[in-house]
């Protein structure tokens, strides 16, 4: 009778998808919680406004670069000890900004804070392999999805509710934060990847990577899929950038506050409309769909005005997020062991290290030309160039 047997799927792994979920939340929590308390970081240590710009992006640039430190530390320490460190690290760094005794140590520790963040980001990916890996796809949007839920976190919780629940003291605001950070920082420590299904590329213990997980500067992949990244990067970065000058240069400040909450959500939903079609995860098509749109809407809040502009800006916000989650969700599930790490590397260092130069550059055009659209101009540009690698086959191949 044994054949009669209905053959059962395997049973959802909650508590894992539950610690990737608070992992994922950690991702940009501590980022995003410091432009609410830009003016006063920037009172304290005597900041001007390119200070406190640089001080918001020198994060996100010690993610790019971290990528490749970062797995050295998963090939040397392995995955939950990287995740573990990786979160204490940006915990403490975090923390640190509120105590630093000047701008130079500030920014210091805002780059630890930044490669803290690029440890366990790189790591998840091939975490989400070995951790869940009868639900590869799912695990990677639960994961993001929680990222996408810290991102509003940190930004739209740190006035109404941290900042004074630390009695209007930024340094306590940024303290708080880290509290929660350190307790799923501890809940790593007592994940067990599932015995029988462990990567044999993995080691022993389910969580080492071999030491081909350095990304190579000639993989291809990397380039292509890093292009496409640091397109949906950037195009949700370069309107949250420029939005507040180019609607007062057009008249429509009564709009700002309405259309950055919006804005700001767009990610949000973005991440539940995955959640609820995993299936898109590992296909060219809705990537490539999704980057057609972030151009089309772009585009439109740079040439349009009004009502229509607003749309457009919330178009590329939702489309560019639902681009960066799946092609962030990518390497768990066309790779194997140490390549999920090669290539999560590689996409993070192309991706965010192109993402971070486009946003300068159009602002360093549009000053020049006295036209402040122009500022979205190179994004929209290259972009466009990007849309060629996009691909137009149903699935992704198998990477090595």
């Amino acid at each position: 009778m044994g054949h009669c047997v209905a053959q059962r799927s395997p049973s959802y792994p909650i508590s894992m998808f539950a610690v990737l979920w608070l992992v994922g939340w950690t991702l940009r929590v501590p980022v995003l919680a410091a432009p609410p308390l830009a003016t006063r970081i920037g009172n304290a240590y005597g900041l001007d406004t390119a200070g406190i710009g640089a001080l918001t992006m020198l994060p996100v640039v010690a993610i790019a670069f971290g990528a490749i430190p970062a797995a050295v530390i998963i090939t040397r320490f392995g995955l939950k000890t990287a995740i573990t460190g990786g979160l204490l690290l940006m915990a403490a760094a975090s923390s640190a900004r509120g105590y630093a005794p000047s701008g130079a140590v500030l920014f210091s520790v805002s780059v630890l804070m930044g490669l803290g963040v690029a440890v366990f980001q790189t790591a998840l990916p091939a975490a989400t392999r070995v951790w869940t890996p009868s639900h590869i796809a799912l695990g990677s949007a639960v994961y993001l999805n929680g990222m996408m839920v810290g991102e509003m976190s940190g930004a739209g919780l740190t006035l109404p509710v941290v900042l004074p629940m630390g009695g209007d003291d930024w340094r306590a605001a940024l303290l708080l934060w880290s509290v929660p950070i350190v307790f799923i920082a501890l809940a790593t420590v007592f994940v067990r990847p599932p015995e029988a299904v462990r990567d044999p590329t993995e080691g022993a213990a389910g969580q080492e990577i071999a030491a081909t997980s350095m990304p190579r500067w000639n993989d291809p992949h990397a380039w292509r899929y890093g292009m496409l990244l640091a397109g949906s990067v950037a195009a949700f970065y370069v309107i949250n950038s420029y939005v507040g000058p180019i609607l007062q240069d057009r008249g429509e400040t009564s709009a700002l506050a309405g259309l950055l909450f919006a804005y700001n959500a767009t990610p949000l939903l973005a991440s539940i409309a995955v959640l609820a079609v995993p299936r898109w995860i590992g296909r060219q098509r809705p990537i490539a769909a999704s980057a057609v749109l972030s151009v089309a809407g772009l585009a439109g809040f740079a040439f349009l005005s009004g009502w229509p502009s607003w749309a457009a800006a919330l178009l590329t916000g939702f489309a560019a997020s639902v681009e960066m989650i799946l092609l962030v969700s990518l390497p768990a599930v066309i790779a194997k062991g140490h390549a999920v790490t090669r290539l999560s590397a590689g996409m993070t260092l192309v991706g965010y290290g192109i993402a971070f130069v486009l946003p300068l550059m159009g602002g360093w055009l549009a000053k020049r030309l006295e036209w402040l659209e122009f500022a979205l101009i190179p994004s929209l540009v290259f972009m466009v160039a990007a849309l060629f690698v996009a691909g137009k086959n149903r699935r992704y191949r198998e990477y090595e």
